[in-house]
C-alpha cells in the first residue's frame, strides 16, 4: 500500500470512529432517564396505643410547656419529643385547663380538655403544639399538656424518601398578629395539611404560649396578604402567614417564635385539629 492510499485509510477510520463517538453522545444526551417513583405511602394502618411508652423503650416526652392568660384570652404551648427510634404516627396530645370561676371563689375549678394532633414525629424529633381558647368564664390556674395515643411505625413505613417540612419564622405584623414563615418540603408528593402550630416564648426563652391555625389565610384573609401559587404541604419552598385566633400574648418576643407545619399522608376522616 503507497503511502498516499495509507493516509486516506486512516482518515476514513478517524471519521467513522468521530461519528460513532458523536451518536453514542447524542444518544445519551436525549435520553430521558426514568423518574424515581414516590415511595412515601398514601395511608399506614393505624392502631393507635399510649403515647408514653414505644416498643423497644423510648417515648413522647413533653420538653417544656407554658401559658399565658390576657383578659379571656388564653395563649397555650408546648414542645414534645419522641425519644424512640420509631416514628409516631398521629399522636394525640391535650391540654387539660383548670380554671377558678370568677364570682364563687368556694366553688371547685372548672376544666377544659382541648385535643391536638400530631401528624408526625420522626425519631428524635421535636414539635410544637399550640391552642388557643377564648374563655371568659375565670382565671386559669394551671395547664397540663397530657399525651394520649400513637401509632407507633417501625423504621422505612414512610418511605425512604419522607422528609419533615421545615418552616422559619420570618416576621409578626400588628395589629392583627399577622405570623409569616417560609415552609420548605423536600418532598416527592404533596402532602396534607392539617394546621401549622405557633409556639410563642417571651425574651428569655420560656414559652408563654401558642396557637394552632390554618396557613394561607384560610378563613382570616388579611388586606394586603397575597396566598403563595401552591397549598401548604406542597413541594419546594413558598412562605405564607398564619393568623392565630387569639393572638399573640403580650410579652412575647418575635424573634423567638418556632412554626411547626402538620403535613399528614392524607385527611383523617375526622380531624381534631379543625375543632376548637
Amino acid at each position: 500500500m503507497t503511502k498516499r492510499k495509507l493516509l486516506v485509510v486512516v482518515a476514513v477510520v478517524v471519521v467513522v470512529a468521530a461519528a460513532t463517538v458523536t451518536t453514542v453522545v447524542l444518544t445519551r444526551s436525549n435520553s430521558t432517564p426514568s423518574a424515581k417513583p414516590c415511595e412515601i405511602p398514601k395511608s399506614v394502618r393505624e392502631k393507635p396505643v399510649s403515647a408514653k411508652t414505644a416498643p423497644g423503650g423510648g417515648g413522647i416526652r413533653v420538653v417544656e410547656q407554658g401559658f399565658s392568660q390576657a383578659s379571656a384570652d388564653l395563649s397555650m404551648g408546648a414542645v414534645l419529643q419522641n425519644t424512640s427510634d420509631r416514628t409516631a404516627y398521629r399522636t394525640k396530645v391535650a391540654f387539660r385547663i383548670f380554671a377558678s370561676p370568677d364570682h364563687e371563689p368556694s366553688e371547685p375549678p372548672e376544666e377544659v380538655v382541648m385535643t391536638t394532633e400530631i401528624p408526625v414525629m420522626m425519631p428524635g424529633q421535636q414539635v410544637g403544639v399550640g391552642r388557643g381558647a377564648g374563655l371568659g368564664w375565670g382565671r386559669v390556674t394551671s395547664v397540663a399538656t397530657e399525651r394520649k395515643t400513637t401509632t407507633w411505625l417501625p423504621k422505612g413505613a414512610l418511605g425512604s424518601q419522607f422528609v419533615p417540612t421545615a418552616t422559619t419564622y420570618k416576621r409578626m405584623i400588628p395589629p392583627y398578629d399577622v405570623v409569616r414563615y417560609t415552609e420548605n418540603s423536600e418532598n416527592c408528593r404533596a402532602l396534607t395539611n392539617r394546621r401549622t402550630a405557633v409556639v410563642f416564648r417571651d425574651a428569655g426563652g420560656k414559652i408563654v404560649g401558642g396557637d394552632l391555625a390554618d396557613p394561607d389565610g384560610k378563613g382570616r384573609p388579611v388586606s394586603g396578604q397575597q396566598p403563595p401559587s401552591s397549598p401548604s404541604c406542597s413541594p419546594g419552598e413558598r412562605e405564607t402567614w398564619i393568623v392565630p385566633p387569639t393572638g399573640a400574648p403580650p410579652n412575647v418576643d418575635g424573634k423567638r417564635t418556632r412554626l411547626y407545619s402538620y403535613c399528614d399522608l392524607n385527611a383523617p376522616p375526622s380531624d381534631v385539629n379543625q375543632t376548637y
